[in-house]
């Protein structure tokens, strides 16, 4: 029976929607860098018309470790394909643990993808956090942010606003105190970029203006935001 939502890019629920099935084998970015090319070629021969149609693919974080996913990045940068744009939904989840436990992968498909002549845009804070962004003369909260890795990341998320006030805030005197007059609660809802619908469409803005190199957008969100305890 047709109709409901996918649980993958997939045109059989929603042939309205989706185009391609492509489910999370990594098959979709090779496919998206495919069909983006093949527009190009379209519009340079004068057989259809150039509407400004971008192709997009939306991926996982765990997906990028197929071969497939990462196999003609180079070819799409050479193309000059700025009609494609990747989404990474960075959770730093997969089915059977952690993405990097140990390490960062935002920090590694950043460094990939810029290194084969991508447009990168990351969105990894939410709006609650600009004001302590802001406020953070001594360097200390990006400091924090850049040696944590994501194990740690997906702890916290597993816990409460005291343990991120401790295990996170608490690493130098500079960052305690920069949410001293901030609530548990409040530390709680310092939220993820990927949660942020204005952080996400000033991201997406940036990346259709883009031109003479496709973008990927790298998301960090939470998995299973939204659907309770």
């Amino acid at each position: 029976k047709k109709g409901g939502l996918s649980s993958y890019p997939h045109p059989w629920l929603m042939p309205n929607f989706w185009q391609f099935p492509t489910v999370s084998m990594g098959l979709g970015p090779m496919m998206a860098i495919y069909q983006a090319r093949f527009m190009k070629y379209l519009i340079n021969r004068g057989l259809i018309k150039d509407e400004g149609r971008k192709v997009w693919a939306f991926l996982g974080d765990g997906e990028m470790d197929e071969p497939e996913s990462l196999g003609a990045i180079g070819l799409a940068a050479r193309e000059k394909l700025d009609n494609l744009i990747f989404v990474i939904n960075c959770n730093l989840q997969r089915l059977d643990g952690p993405v990097r436990g140990n390490g960062k992968i935002i920090q590694e498909l950043e460094g990939i993808f810029r290194g084969a002549g991508w447009n990168v845009i990351k969105v990894i804070w939410g709006s609650y956090w600009d004001s302590l962004i802001a406020n953070d003369k001594s360097g200390h909260l990006v400091k924090i942010m850049n040696e944590t890795v994501d194990g740690e990341y997906q702890a916290m998320k597993a816990r409460d606003g005291l343990y991120v006030r401790e295990k996170f805030f608490g690493k130098y005197p500079e960052t305690l105190k920069l949410v001293s007059a901030m609530s548990d609660k409040d530390i709680w809802k310092l939220n993820r970029g990927g949660h942020d619908p204005h952080k996400v469409y000033a991201a997406y803005d940036k990346a259709i203006k883009n031109t003479g190199s496709p973008t990927v957008v790298i998301a960090k969100t939470i998995k299973g935001y939204g659907m309770g305890k």
